[in-house]
């Protein structure tokens, strides 16, 4: 008796297919996942707080009650504006004692804000924010205000183009709107960054290790 010459052909385009199918599984396991996210603030992640603190390695804010604007990305919340009032205590490492008295007139910095651009990793967000009571709370106004803060500084760190690069864990970017000493910017992780934007100051030199954070 002959043997199918359909059976084989039909074996072998099963098995080529089978083939196929797990080259391209392969393939799509090995592509990288991507490092740029669109994000977005919206009405429905306006949110209402009370008691808001927060504990970095030498910031330190609280705020009685305000708003939450989240800036969301598929993978997390990377960007958090606070709209309410608040105080705030910034400290540093003995090495750059002197210089932030140049700075900021006194050690430590204790003064009060208006407003907070945070940028964080999603991970570091769910530990510290993700924890507090939030009340969700759709406002136009609140909305326009956390916009309006996040045109003026979205570029100004980690970012590609109009998408967000995610900071490395436990990296913070604070960026405070004071009443007293205007912008202050603030970044915590591997390196610390202490600036006055107006008159212009800055109170670490290029690439100082934060010792609390030192491998």
């Amino acid at each position: 008796m002959m043997p199918s010459v359909g059976f084989h052909l039909d074996l072998r385009a099963t098995f080529a297919a089978l083939l196929l199918l797990s080259s391209c599984l392969l393939l799509a396991q090995e592509q990288p996942k991507t490092s740029f996210y669109d994000v977005a603030l919206s009405k429905d992640e306006i949110y209402k707080y009370t008691n808001l603190k927060f504990t970095g390695d030498y910031t330190s804010f609280e705020s009685p009650s305000g708003y939450l604007a989240l800036g969301g990305t598929e993978a997390g919340v990377t960007i958090v504006i606070v709209i309410g009032d608040g105080t705030l205590k910034i400290e540093a490492p003995e090495a750059g004692q002197e210089k932030f008295k140049t700075i900021f007139g006194n050690y430590p910095l204790k003064t009060t804000f208006k407003s907070v651009y945070i940028r964080l990793h999603p991970k570091e967000y769910d530990e510290v924010f993700g924890k507090q009571q939030l009340t969700k709370s759709p406002d136009d106004a609140v909305l326009a205000k956390a916009k309006d803060i996040f045109d003026q500084r979205f570029l100004a760190s980690y970012h590609a183009g109009p998408k967000a690069i995610f900071p490395p864990y436990k990296t913070r970017v604070l960026d405070f709107d004071t009443p007293d000493i205007g912008q202050v910017i603030n970044q915590e992780g591997y390196w610390l960054i202490l600036r006055r934007v107006s008159p212009y100051g800055s109170v670490y030199p290029r690439d100082f290790i934060n010792p609390k954070q030192k491998y």
